[in-house]
């Protein structure tokens, strides 16, 4: 095992619905306050356009000033699907910002609410495959596994998905089915990735994982074993010389089970020597 976890220094030395949406726990906003307060545009790709500038400015807003230009902003991205219910994907991607603006000011269950519009409504796409998996880390943060499972799994089976969001979503899926209590189909998962992924940092967070799940079953062969597997699988992409390379090497660096692994080690060798140690008088 000493070989393993000093291998990847060497690696680092060599290279170098509804229109309007109600939210849980609140009465659904006047439709006549979106009316007033956001500008009717002649098009859905115009309500768009004034909704993004909003955005722009709100930026630089700080305080109670921010508070109120992120509902102005919300208002508008809300309003190319209420002035213009046939917009289709142009209110998918409204929603996604609007929940993307509610989640980054603290309000995750009305964001929810705007990533599941955009994950239902219009054709699949980008914004639809964004949206699954933002539900997913929503619900995962709250510990609601199951229904962040779902999310993650809507994503992984999804043919119109990049593969990075396809390797994302089944990354992340086997950490839910882990908190379930269902090991076995959670190293699947990681497997999945780590053996058939293509991107090599996903590939290499995957090993981490699937390594550390043997780690955390106290089969420190296993998860040597793992890493093993890991570093014959990146090694060439670990030896390039170039921006990816580096960013290979600095991954495997700071993956999780080489300290973990090493501290395990440690600790099975001090038990040996408690043990082999007779008890003195």
């Amino acid at each position: 095992m000493r070989f393993l976890l000093h291998g990847l220094a060497a690696l680092s030395l060599a290279a170098a619905g509804p229109v309007f949406t109600a939210f849980p726990g609140q009465d659904a906003e006047p439709r006549a306050w979106t009316e007033s307060s956001v500008p009717r545009m002649g098009s859905a790709e115009a309500q768009l356009a004034h909704a993004r500038r909003l955005k722009r400015e709100m930026i630089a807003k700080r305080g109670d000033e921010l508070a109120t230009w992120r509902r102005l902003t919300v208002e508008a991205y809300r309003a190319v699907r209420l002035f213009h219910p046939e917009a289709g994907a142009l209110a998918v991607e409204s929603a996604f910002r609007a929940g993307e603006i509610l989640r980054a000011g603290g309000d995750e269950a009305r964001a929810l609410c705007e990533f599941r519009w955009a994950a239902q409504h219009g054709p699949e796409g980008e914004f639809h495959t964004r949206a699954q998996l933002e539900i997913g880390h929503l619900e995962r943060r709250a510990l609601r596994w199951r229904e962040a499972l779902g999310a993650y799994l809507d994503v992984a089976g999804d043919p119109q998905a990049s593969a990075a969001r396809r390797e994302d979503a089944w990354l992340w899926a086997g950490t839910s089915w882990k908190a379930l209590g269902h090991l076995e189909d959670a190293r699947d998962a990681w497997r999945r990735v780590a053996e058939h992924g293509t991107d090599p940092l996903a590939r290499i967070t995957a090993f981490d994982e699937l390594a550390l799940s043997f780690l955390d079953e106290h089969e420190l062969e296993g998860a040597a074993g793992v890493l093993d597997q890991c570093l014959r699988a990146l090694s060439a992409s670990a030896l390039e010389e170039s921006e990816q390379g580096e960013r290979v090497r600095n991954a495997l660096l700071r993956m999780r089970v080489v300290e973990e692994l090493a501290h395990a080690i440690a600790r099975r060798k001090d038990s040996s020597v408690e043990q082999g140690t007779p008890r003195k008088s």
